[in-house]
């Protein structure tokens, strides 16, 4: 990610477009934002931290088996 942030937010764009409408727009409920936003915010806020050293690759990792981490304040902009 650190080495080219640009296809780290491509590859993260190409997955979030292939989930289903109904994770979108619960994400995008979530995250307070309009669907249209959502994909291209979530990317953002997930590269900016893992960039910063908020959230690792474990923390990822951890969020797709729905595990309890600092990503959901990531995702939700706090």
């Amino acid at each position: 990610m650190k080495q080219d942030p640009k296809a780290a937010l491509d590859r993260c764009l190409s997955r979030v477009a292939a989930w289903g409408i109904t994770a979108k727009h619960e994400v995008a409920a979530f995250m307070g934002v309009f669907q249209e936003r959502m994909p291209a915010l979530f990317c953002r806020r997930l590269r900016d931290a893992a960039a910063s050293g908020r959230i690792t690759l474990s923390d990822i990792s951890s969020l797709q088996l729905n595990q309890s981490t600092e990503v959901w304040k990531v995702i939700k902009g706090k």
